[in-house]
């Protein structure tokens, strides 16, 4: 096959598209058996091409390739839907970090005919690709479902489970990446800057050059600063060493705040070594013990009694350790090294911080003992290629264009944040040159409204995260897209939320009604009109099934004379109404409008939240 340069996507355990014609593209001549059919390829350019016939969901298949009197099988194949998966790190969040809260997937007595095909993670300034560089497909078992994408497996499954099609994921996201990587020179038109960003990385020697400066710049910045560390040279992870002088502080929390404001740990870069003691039954101790940390800025490694349980190398993963026997009835000592970047370390709070068994738990909270090993200039930042513009597009999604698709589901924002207000058209532009490229003019597009994120707060107009999400829900206005109102699954304090199967079923949902045609309330309540009776706002909602619930509903109203939270109260099925009065002339209303917006408890009947909105009342005339 690799002779012949067939794609990695022909290869055993593949799905194709049912119904489709689907293509096979050789830079060597081939006869192609399927299903009773032989194919002849047909010249193309420089390459040969084969369109097999559409056929219908089932499987497995098995296919024959012969070149040049030589011949071999694709086996394991079936015909069913095939996704693109894309976006940024919550869409390419593995299993194995929710294998915690979700381990019954793991036990499943018949895994469902899904498979994934994970692309490699590759950035290409110069031009779309043909094909990729390499993958495979993945049958899901218990040895490996930890290497799936967590929310595509759940929304798979939700498919599966209700029309017993097989499905095939092609697992394309990367974390951190701005929606600028995976958009097209064509698509990034009316941004010549944008074009001109990505396209000076076209040039492989420049890149080679950044990458080897920035590689040693990181080496030397890390290397000193274990070879400055005066806990490593004195081995404080020892239960033997002396804490007595060490200060006091109290976790989990922002070191600096922590420390009652030491002024050594403000904007702090560096090592900073932390040190408890607990102690643990005789039955505690004889148990298979865990250490749950939550997370912790920004890499470290975790000691028990003297011995390494661990260590992560970034902020954002979560801390669970094993201490594999080393914890003893009595006294116990755990040591955490933290290496602080830029000047922002801590111990998330609010996130398990903990040693335990199944019967018992020892919460690690409150007050620690901790030293200052070595202090460093920032770190130097990371240069990513995948961040920059068209990069993505023309390595990992160009290829998978050119076949035949079921839909899209997307799970991406987060890393615009800097600029929400350029979103919408971006994301426009991007879904409809998808389209375009893939000959689908109406290929499904479905995407997760972006979740909660950052401190509780009232509803505040300039909130980025709120503007994204209304950039998001405004392009539905796109005909086939679909949204997943994700707004209650989020973390205050995680950028990565483990709720990816409630996540994943509200993307079920919007396949359910966008690409299968059923009747629901995807993906929530949303205004249809609104006017204001009697110095009362009435507004009427869409999707609310058999009406709307509350626990509590407020509204910030914006006047002459600030900003004013107000109640919501419903009224009938699908309106909803709030008392302006007091305001006066109220001009802006806004509803769940924050990163973490408070007040917001109001669904529809099968539990689907009224989607954020922001009125503009200007111009409204009291009637």
């Amino acid at each position: 096959m690799t002779d012949l340069i067939l794609s990695p996507v022909i290869s055993d355990g593949m799905v194709i598209q049912r119904d489709s014609s689907f293509p096979i593209r050789s830079k060597k001549k081939i006869t192609v058996n399927f299903l009773g059919k032989t194919y002849e390829a047909q010249s193309q350019k420089d390459k040969w091409l084969i369109t097999l016939d559409p056929v219908s969901a089932g499987g497995p298949f098995e296919m024959e390739i012969t070149s040049e009197g030589s011949s071999f099988k694709i086996q394991d194949i079936y015909a069913g839907d095939l996704w693109l998966c894309a976006g940024q790190s919550n869409m390419e969040m593995q299993m194995s970090r929710l294998r915690d809260d979700f381990g019954e997937e793991w036990e499943l007595s018949n895994f469902p005919l899904i498979r994934q095909f994970k692309v490699p993670q590759e950035s290409d300034f110069s031009s779309p690709r043909e094909d990729y560089t390499g993958g495979a497909w993945l049958s899901p078992a218990k040895e490996n479902l930890h290497e799936f994408a967590a929310t595509p497996w759940f929304f798979a499954r939700n498919l599966y489970e209700k029309h017993k099609i097989p499905i095939g994921l092609i697992i394309t996201p990367w974390g951190g990446t701005p929606i600028e990587s995976w958009m097209s020179e064509d698509a990034l038109s009316d941004y010549p800057q944008k074009i001109a960003e990505g396209k000076q990385y076209a040039d492989l020697k420049k890149c080679e050059e950044i990458t080897g400066k920035n590689t040693i710049a990181i080496n030397e910045w890390e290397t000193n600063l274990k070879h400055e560390d005066t806990g490593i040279a004195k081995q404080w992870e020892k239960p033997e060493t002396d804490i007595s002088e060490w200060k006091d502080i109290t976790l989990p929390g922002n070191f600096y705040a922590s420390s009652k404001n030491d002024p050594e740990l403000n904007k702090f870069t560096g090592v900073v070594w932390l040190c408890k003691e607990f102690e643990v039954s005789a039955k505690f101790a004889g148990k298979n013990a865990k250490v749950w940390l939550g997370t912790i800025v920004d890499s470290d490694k975790v000691y028990i009694n003297g011995t390494e349980i661990g260590n992560t190398g970034y902020r954002y993963p979560p801390r669970k350790y094993v201490p594999k026997e080393l914890i003893k009835a009595g006294k116990n000592r755990i040591v955490i090294r933290v290496v602080c970047n830029s000047g922002d370390g801590g111990i998330t709070a609010d996130k398990p911080f903990r040693v335990f068994t199944d019967d018992e738990s020892i919460e690690l909270s409150g007050t620690w003992k901790y030293k200052i090993g070595a202090k460093a200039k920032e770190r130097p930042q990371e240069f990513f290629y995948q961040r920059l513009p068209m990069g993505n597009y023309n390595a990992m999604i160009a290829p998978i264009l050119k076949y035949p698709l079921k839909g899209v589901i997307w799970y991406q924002g987060e890393s615009n944040e800097a600029a929400p207000y350029e979103y919408k058209k971006l994301f426009i532009s991007m879904i409809n040159d998808w389209r375009k490229k893939s000959a689908n003019a109406s290929l499904p597009f479905l995407f997760v409204q972006l979740p909660i994120f950052g401190a509780l707060s009232d509803n505040n107009e300039e909130h980025r995260w709120a503007i994204l999400r209304e950039a998001q829900a405004d392009s539905l206005s796109l005909p086939s897209t679909g949204m997943a109102a994700a707004l209650e699954f989020g973390e205050w304090n995680d950028i990565h939320p483990i709720n990816k199967k409630d996540v994943a079923y509200r993307l079920f949902l919007a396949a359910e009604k966008t690409v299968f045609g059923e009747n629901n309330t995807s993906p929530g309540p949303m205004i249809v009109k609104y006017e204001i009776r009697n110095k009362k706002l009435e507004i009427i909602l869409n999707n609310c099934g058999e009406g709307l619930i509350q626990s509590e509903a407020f509204v910030s109203v914006i006047g002459d004379e600030g900003q004013f939270r107000l109640p919501v109260t419903i009224n009938g099925k699908d309106c909803i109404i709030i008392d302006v009065s007091t305001v006066k002339n109220p001009q802006k209303v806004l509803y769940a409008w924050a990163d973490n917006p408070r007040g917001r408890q109001l669904f529809n009947s099968d539990g689907l939240p009224v989607i954020p909105f922001r009125i503009n009342l200007k111009g409204e005339k009291n009637v």
